[in-house]
């Protein structure tokens, strides 16, 4: 239906189909509105535009012509009827700027149905140069009156502080609805024990700030700003991205595949890319470790994600490898005696699974024994070096050495 509307139309036109008198008449009213002389505008054609075009500049010149009269009059007039002149600019001011803008409607429609430029553009300097020539021509105190009347009108100053105020309550109030979604996100996050700390993290952001930006779209609206150019920026300027940052968009995949597949989370300890230490942070195109003398090391996701990933961390318990080197002289079994004594009398050696310490090599210049005891992962390192520590005052108590490594050279000589 709607193409037929369309053929039906085209057909009218192509014989030669104008608008209608009235129409015109109407869009040529010097006491039309500039909403309803868009509306006026639409169905007329170029060459209509261009008649109406000129209708326009003589209604701004005859108004502009009575405005300058005004102003050239106020010279040798009292002060009283100087008043009453100015008045009377004032009122003849708020007409120029009606027909000012009207007149650019004309040209903006002339121009987008196919009138041609250097025409369009013959009528766009006229209405530029005679808007700067009545500032020219206003003596100091109208325009002072004329600012102050624009200060405090509704279209003017007053509007547009109204409107300023509107959008700052509107955003005052953005900010605690979107914290308050936020909060009501989390909450219902906290029911999803499977979701990783970054994903979570990482959704509450992305709903905070898009909360932001579809409540600041809404405010503006409220203000009175036409929001609707502002999506087509904002569709170039991703086109634009999109091939400017194709770098950083894989740090973002590859940060979104963490998030999603967790394969660590904050505070873990990991080791990836000749990097290792906790994990401190992650933003969604790097993440930030932080190792145990408390350096901070910065790494991109997708190094991350296409690099093999150790997480130390992972798993609650963990097995403390120590060995311990005592001399062929020394009785192994009382130093396996000694460690087991050692693991047992520690708190935070698990009694599961069951801690294996045997001889496990005969070294050059040592019986190296093994000692394998199960802890909490949080206790690893106290365990590894606490034993290690308690282990050599055992050994020495016991009359039990740590030989260091001997070599024994033999000289021969070469006797001619």
């Amino acid at each position: 239906m709607y193409v037929l509307f369309v053929v039906i139309l085209s057909s009218l036109a192509s014989v030669g189909m104008t608008a209608s008198p009235e129409l015109l008449a109407k869009a040529a009213d010097k006491t039309v509105s500039s909403n309803a002389l868009k509306n006026y505008i639409v169905p007329l054609t170029a060459d209509e535009l261009s008649n109406l075009a000129g209708i326009w500049q003589d209604h701004l010149s005859q108004s502009i012509e009575s405005y300058i009269e005004l102003n050239a009059s106020l010279e040798g007039l009292d002060e009283n009827v100087a008043h009453k002149v100015r008045e009377q600019i004032t009122t003849l001011s708020d007409t120029h700027s009606v027909y000012s803008e009207n007149y650019q409607i004309v040209l903006n429609g002339w121009l987008a149905k196919g009138g041609a430029a250097d025409d369009v553009a013959t009528h766009q300097s006229y209405l530029d140069a005679v808007s700067t020539a009545t500032l020219r021509a206003t003596d100091v105190r109208t325009l002072f009156s004329l600012a102050t009347n624009w200060l405090i009108s509704k279209d003017g100053g007053l509007g547009l502080l109204l409107q300023l105020g509107v959008f700052i309550v509107a955003f005052v109030v953005l900010l605690f609805v979107a914290r308050f979604v936020r909060k009501t996100v989390s909450k219902g996050l906290e029911r999803l024990p499977a979701m990783s700390r970054l994903l979570k993290k990482f959704v509450l952001t992305v709903v905070y700030w898009i909360t932001i930006i579809v409540g600041l779209m809404v405010a503006l609206g409220l203000a009175g700003v036409n929001v609707t150019p502002m999506f087509a920026v904002f569709g170039g300027l991703s086109f634009i991205l999109g091939f400017a940052l194709q770098d950083t968009l894989g740090n973002l995949a590859s940060g979104l595949m963490i998030m999603v597949l967790k394969p660590f989370d904050t505070g873990d300890y990991i080791e990836i890319s000749g990097a290792s230490g906790n994990v401190d942070a992650m933003s969604i195109v790097s993440t930030q470790i932080r190792t145990f003398d408390n350096q901070i090391i910065v790494v991109p996701n997708s190094k991350i994600w296409g690099d093999v990933i150790t997480n130390v961390s992972a798993a609650k318990t963990r097995r403390v490898d120590l060995v311990f080197g005592i001399a062929y002289s020394d009785n192994a079994s009382q130093a396996v005696e000694v460690l087991k004594g050692l693991v047992a009398k520690d708190p935070r050696c698990l009694k599961e699974p069951v801690p294996e310490i045997f001889v496990g090599e005969l070294g050059d210049s040592s019986v190296n024994l093994f000692c394998r005891p199960w802890v909490a992962t949080e206790d690893y390192w106290d365990v590894y070096w606490g034993l290690t520590g308690a282990a050599k005052e055992a050994f020495d108590q016991e009359g039990i050495s740590i030989p260091f490594p001997q070599r024994d050279v033999h000289l021969i000589s070469n006797e001619s």
